[in-house]
């Protein structure tokens, strides 16, 4: 306990009989202060508990320097969470500029995936939903055994398909020999009148010899007897595309056959459906039955080679440096990159990746940074299964709904070189002359931080077109400043007459005799 009390801030001045006195101390000027705050109203013990020791460990400038860094701390990560939304927001914003961009230069695009019952009710089943399935849940149907059957099943409806292909061949060439046939009766029979002719003394006609080619005599070109032959029949790309081999696994989901054995799942589907065409080939005898592929599973799918071989093509960001280095965390693309799936078909998106390897969507609210100083900026964006150990009053971080995709850029599209400004022209050209003065110097150095640097691969043509626009404009502009007519103003309207054109008009006017 507090047993001295200073003369100023203590109990009060009190007078020889103990009178307390009422001088300015004892009249607080604070508002909204409780009078036990107050160390004039207190008494003895209340002093040596209380205030004395609070004044001597100088508590109010503790506790003053305490919401000091308190409100440092809340401002800290509301600016931390303001850059890290802005950063996010632009990333997102330029990414869809650049996607836009090859959508109207590629020529061709995959949709986003949808279920097939979205289409219709009739595909509302069990058999129909595969393609939606996780390789978790995959893995319990599509069995080995599961799919071994459904591999025997098609080499049975294949087995069928090549022995009606063979006897329809049968059946064809069965007709062409009855043709030939009917020509060679015709023949015999013309043979024979002829020679009863030429035994009655009539002229013969001329006849091709026998087993020759007829040919008609026509005046037309080669090109229109090609048109007027008849078509070859249609070879069979797929033979799985027919309709006796719907509702098989091999033949109606090799997407999820490509969610199951990711990188080598298609090409299973598409290598196994290939064998089994070649094997229904109309012959005998019959061609050997299909045969099981062997895909040898790469170490990371086909995905690993192409993240080693290509780059990302990408938006820089109107962001300067030092900002971008204070973010929380940031779904930078060659970050995603690392994670993304290939797009290995033109027209249709690929399989999304196991959740666990999406990336982790941080909550870097004010709040939730307070409570958990650990996520202030970390640079780095969080992937797989693990997350920070949960603390109490901080969200859990969540999944998104899209997952990254990798896809060949647009050989048309030149935007990515100009950062999406729609034009492949050097800034080079435009310094070089005298019609630009503004640009001279210094125009790269406007944009700090703003990582567009026009494209060094513009064409020659383009910077002599621009040259010489700007030196006509310069030639154009040094014969008005020399010529004695006044400068043009406006193009549009009729030019203005000089001062000394209407002071020659008023006195034309003055003098000009009145009727």
């Amino acid at each position: 306990p507090e047993r001295h009390v200073p003369d100023v801030g203590g109990c009060g001045w009190r007078t020889r009989a103990g009178h307390l006195l009422k001088n300015q101390s004892f009249y607080p000027q604070t508002s909204k202060q409780n009078l036990w705050d107050n160390p004039t109203f207190a008494g003895v013990n209340t002093w040596k508990e209380y205030h004395g020791p609070k004044m001597r460990a100088d508590a109010e400038i503790m506790d003053r320097l305490d919401r000091f860094d308190q409100d440092l701390d809340e401002w800290e990560a509301k600016k931390a969470f303001v850059n890290t939304t802005r950063v996010e927001t632009l990333d997102r914003f330029y990414n869809r500029k650049l996607n836009r961009t090859q959508l109207a230069t590629s020529a061709s695009w995959a949709p986003n995936r949808k279920a097939r019952r979205e289409v219709h009710n009739y595909y509302n089943t069990f058999d129909s939903a595969m393609d939606e399935k996780p390789q978790k849940e995959l893995k319990k149907v599509f069995t080995d055994k599961v799919l071994s059957s459904d591999r025997d099943a098609i080499r049975s409806i294949a087995k069928r398909v090549q022995n009606e292909e063979t006897w329809k061949q049968v059946f064809k060439h069965m007709e062409q020999e009855r043709r030939q046939d009917l020509r060679a009766d015709l023949q015999q029979r013309q043979a024979h009148t002829d020679r009863l002719m030429m035994l009655s003394g009539q002229p013969v006609k001329q006849h091709l010899p026998p087993g020759a080619p007829h040919r008609s005599l026509t005046n037309s070109s080669v090109r229109t007897e090609e048109l007027a032959a008849p078509r070859p029949p249609p070879s069979v790309k797929d033979v799985c595309s027919g309709s006796d081999f719907r509702g098989l696994i091999h033949a109606d989901n090799p997407h999820a056959l490509e969610a199951l054995f990711p990188g080598a799942g298609h090409e299973l589907s598409a290598e196994f459906r290939a064998r089994a065409t070649a094997s229904t080939r109309p012959g005998f005898p019959a061609p050997p039955p299909a045969e099981t592929p062997r895909c040898a599973k790469k170490k990371g799918g086909r995905e690993a080679s192409l993240r080693q071989t290509t780059s990302v093509s990408k938006f820089s960001i109107p962001a300067s440096p030092p900002r971008v280095e204070k973010v929380c965390a940031r779904h930078d693309d060659e970050k995603h990159k690392e994670h993304a799936m290939e797009q290995f078909l033109p027209t249709v998106a690929p399989p999304p990746p196991d959740q666990s390897k999406g990336w982790l969507n941080e909550d870097f609210s004010p709040t939730s940074t307070l409570n958990n100083p650990a996520k202030m900026p970390t640079k780095f964006t969080q992937f797989g299964p693990k997350s920070p150990s949960p603390k109490e009053f901080v969200p859990p971080p969540t999944r998104p709904y899209a997952y990254a995709v990798l896809s060949p850029t647009s050989q048309d599209s030149k935007m990515h070189e100009t950062n999406g400004l729609g034009s492949t022209m050097s800034l080079r050209s435009l310094r070089e002359s005298a019609s630009a003065p503004m640009l001279s110097g210094g125009l790269a150095s406007q944009s700090i931080g703003f990582e567009a640097e026009t494209s060094k691969r513009a064409g020659r043509s383009q910077q002599a077109l621009t040259r010489s626009v700007c030196d006509e404009l310069d030639a154009f502009e040094g014969r008005i400043s020399q010529s004695a007519m006044p400068p043009v103003s406006n193009f549009f309207s009729t030019p203005r007459g000089s001062r000394a054109q209407r002071d020659a008009d008023r006195r034309y006017e003055t003098k000009r005799p009145q009727p």
